[in-house]
This record gives structure tokens, C-alpha cells and sequence, in this order.
């Protein structure tokens, strides 16, 4: 049995421990680490101490103490250790409701942006005072009203809404009128109506048995039409007619396609010193394909030579070239001034608009070549290079290099271009002749 010395004892000890207890929970002490940080508002909307800090939502201190600072709101804060708040943080002041209490919001940062220490001191965003909303919003009304009162120059807003809406009664009114007015008249088109469509049901009744006598051999367009002999000759004149359309369309569309231009070539030959002429044709039928044809060399075999140099060229050779077309490339073979070879036009750059003018030109030629020029024997090709440059859509300049593996000539280059529509035409008009002649041979051909 406990005395009664040790009995009080006990009991004031327990009072003790309770009241240190009591005095722990309400003061909200605690053995957590924290580190502080501080916040500065223009206006903390009634913030008050030990308030919640929460990150994200999540309850990370409290509140310290608060703070009148150069006329601003200092907010100290208890954040807990191990809890890392980035320095581009966005501190701000939320409530639980609208009447609700007040806590310190934090949102985190990125990372990159680096860590808080302690005593870092953050501009928090002010907070919207509810209060002061609610008054601007209740002006702006009491506005409102004042203006729909208000006199204008066409009455107040309220009474134009009344003159509105007594408009819109005038109108529903006579709408109503005039609906009963054509009721009469419309009931009597729509009686209309369904008299049409009965005509048109025996209509296609007719139709049908018509068409079903067709299908039938009673009947002379019936007859007709299920007659073998009949059935054939109607083939032949459709295969006929398809013909003749395939026909007049590739020769219509051949007379359109026909390009034809006029090519001159002026050259100087500075070995010679003297020029040279060259004149053709190229006619091309179709894209990507040509026909050429031409002299080159035009002189008078009667005049006498102009320069004191021998000049190799052989006057009034002929040019006949079969050439096709192809992105950057242009290549022709046949006759070259009277001798078997083949000619490369190269644009590089055929897609600029600018620099598809420049045109590089090789040629060779007169393979068999063996005979004595002006004392000279020459017996390897002629090989040509050169290089053009249309100036206008017409001229072009350039220079060239001529026979370059026996008598290396350089000389300056002109060339003139221009398409002729009327010499085209006349190609066109003479491929539908030949057209209409095979025509006729092949139906000459098939008479008995």
C-alpha cells in the first residue's frame, strides 16, 4: 500500500506531465528541423500566424510570423528539412474556400533553376481580395442599370426592349393572319401535288411495259434490236466511228504538238580570221524528240579568201541530226557537215530560271577523215567544244574551240533562235494529209 505522501505525488506528477503535454500540442511545438524563409506581399488577405505552408498541395510548414516591412507584408516561414524548394518558386496566398482560412502556397520550381537556403528572401504574388471584387463587380452593375435608365438619343434601353417586344407581338399577330389566310390556297396546291404524282406512277407504269416489250422480240423496234444482223452492223458502225474519233484526235493532236524553230550560227575563226555561217531547221513533232536540218559553212565558192591564214573549214556541208531531249541533256546523232557523228548539248543547271541560259555544246564528227586540206593531211575526227550563253530569248553568245586533234581553231560565237508557228502549221496539215491517205488506202484495201 502506497502512503499518502506517495499517492499526491503521483498525482502531481501525472498533473505535470499533463499540463507539459497540453502546453506541447497547443503551442504546436515540435522536434522537426526546420529552415526559414521569407516571403513579402503587397497585401497577405488576412494570412495569420501558424498558418499551413503547402508545396504542391502537400503540408511542408508553418507560418512563423508575419511582418510590416518598407510598407509591405513580410511572411516568415518554417519550412522543414529535407523539403527542397526551387529558387524559381512561385509563392502565393490560397484559401480552402471562399470564406475559408488562409494558407501560403507554394508552387516548385525546376530544378535547374537551383535550391532555397536558408534565409532566402522570394516576391510572393499578390493575392485578389475577394472583397474588393465583389465591389468592383457590384459597381459595374449598379452602372449597368444606371444606363439602361438612362436617356439617349432614341430613349432608354428599357423602353426600346418594351417597344421590342410589343413589335415582335405585332408580327406573330399578322404572321398568324396571313397563315390563315393561305391555308385554303395551300391545302388546294398540295391536293395538286398528289393528282402529279399519280400521273407520274402511271407514267413509269407505261415506261416499264414499254421497256419490257423491248426485251421481247414482238414488236417492230423489239424485232430490230434482237435481229443478229442488226446487232452486228450496229458493232461495226460504233467500232467504225471509234476509229475514225481515235483517228482525227492523234492528227488534231499532232498539229498542235509541231515546234518548229530557225537556227543561225555566226562563228569567227581567229586563226583565219574570218567568219562562218551555218542555217537550219529544227523541227520537232512531239516533247523530248527532233528532226534537224541545215547547211553549215554557207559561202561562194567564187570568192576569194579574206584572211592571209589557210582556213580548213569545207564551205556548204549538210546537217541532218535525229535528236531527243531529256532533262539537262540534249543528244543528237546523223550527219555533221557532210560526215557521220553525233552532237551533246549539256545545261547544267536546266531547272534555274537564270542559270538554265548557260549551255555547254560538244561534237564529233567525220570519223573517217583522212584527206590534205589547204597542203594539210588531216586523218583523225574533228572533235568541238563550246560554250553558250542565251542572252534574250532569241540571241545567244559564246566561244568554241573547233577540231581540236588536228588544227585547233578558237572562235568567237553568235547564234540567233526563233520559233516559226506557220511552218509548224504547215508540218501539222501535212501529217493529217498522210493520215488521211492511210485512211483511205486502208479502206480501199478492205472493199471487195
Amino acid at each position: 500500500m502506497l502512503s499518502l505522501e506517495a499517492k499526491v505525488g503521483a498525482f502531481v506528477l501525472a498533473g505535470l506531465v499533463l499540463i507539459a503535454s497540453a502546453i506541447f500540442l497547443l503551442g504546436d511545438y515540435t522536434f522537426e528541423r526546420r529552415y526559414t524563409l521569407y516571403a513579402t506581399f503587397a497585401d497577405v488577405a488576412n494570412l495569420s500566424k501558424d498558418a499551413p505552408v503547402k508545396l504542391s498541395g502537400v503540408e511542408v510548414g508553418k507560418v512563423k510570423g508575419l511582418l510590416l516591412e518598407d510598407h509591405h507584408a513580410k511572411v516568415i516561414l518554417a519550412v522543414r528539412h529535407g523539403v527542397d524548394i526551387y529558387n524559381d518558386a512561385e509563392f502565393s496566398i490560397g484559401s480552402t474556400g471562399i470564406i475559408g482560412s488562409k494558407y501560403l502556397q507554394i508552387d516548385q520550381g525546376h530544378s535547374a533553376a537551383g535550391v532555397m537556403t536558408e534565409g532566402t528572401v522570394v516576391r510572393g504574388t499578390d493575392p485578389v481580395s475577394i472583397e474588393k471584387s465583389l465591389s468592383l463587380a457590384l459597381g459595374k452593375l449598379d452602372k449597368l442599370l444606371t444606363t439602361m435608365t438612362e436617356e439617349g438619343p432614341r430613349g432608354s434601353l428599357t423602353s426600346n426592349l418594351r417597344d421590342t417586344v410589343a413589335n415582335v407581338r405585332d408580327m406573330t399577330a399578322n404572321l398568324n393572319d396571313l397563315i390563315a389566310t393561305t391555308k385554303p390556297k395551300l391545302t388546294k396546291a398540295l391536293d395538286r401535288t398528289d393528282d402529279i404524282t399519280a400521273k407520274l406512277d402511271s407514267l413509269l407504269e407505261k415506261s416499264n411495259q414499254t421497256m419490257a416489250g423491248l426485251a421481247t422480240d414482238k414488236g417492230a423496234i423489239g424485232a430490230l434490236l434482237h435481229d443478229e444482223k442488226v446487232k452486228q452492223d450496229v458493232k461495226e458502225t460504233i467500232a467504225s466511228v471509234k476509229e475514225a474519233a481515235g483517228t482525227a484526235k492523234d492528227v488534231f493532236g499532232r498539229i498542235t504538238q509541231f515546234r518548229v524553230y530557225w537556227n543561225y550560227d555566226w562563228r569567227y575563226d581567229s586563226l583565219a580570221r574570218t567568219s562562218h555561217s551555218d542555217v537550219g531547221l529544227k523541227i520537232s513533232p512531239r516533247p523530248g524528240r527532233y528532226y534537224y536540218g541545215g547547211i553549215s559553212n554557207v559561202a561562194n565558192l567564187n570568192d576569194a579568201p579574206r584572211g592571209h591564214q589557210p582556213d580548213y573549214t569545207q564551205p556548204n556541208r549538210v546537217d541532218g541530226l535525229l535528236g531527243w531531249e531529256t532533262g539537262a541533256f540534249d543528244v543528237a546523232v546523223g550527219a555533221i557537215r557532210s560526215a557521220g557523228g553525233a552532237r551533246v548539248n549539256y545545261t547544267p543547271f536546266y531547272k534555274d530560271p537564270f542559270w538554265s541560259r548557260l549551255t555547254v555544246q560538244a561534237q564529233a564528227y567525220d570519223f573517217g577523215r583522212n584527206r590534205t586540206v589547204n597542203a594539210k593531211l588531216m586523218n583523225r575526227p574533228d572533235y568541238d567544244v563550246g560554250i553558250l550563253a542565251r542572252v534574250t530569248k532569241y540571241v545567244g553568245i559564246g566561244a568554241r574551240v573547233e577540231d581540236i586533234a588536228e588544227v585547233k581553231r578558237f572562235m568567237t560565237w553568235a547564234n540567233v533562235r526563233w520559233e516559226d508557228q506557220d511552218v509548224a502549221y504547215l508540218f501539222g496539215l501535212a501529217t493529217f494529209g498522210a493520215a488521211g491517205t492511210k485512211g483511205r488506202s486502208k479502206g480501199g484495201s478492205a472493199a471487195p
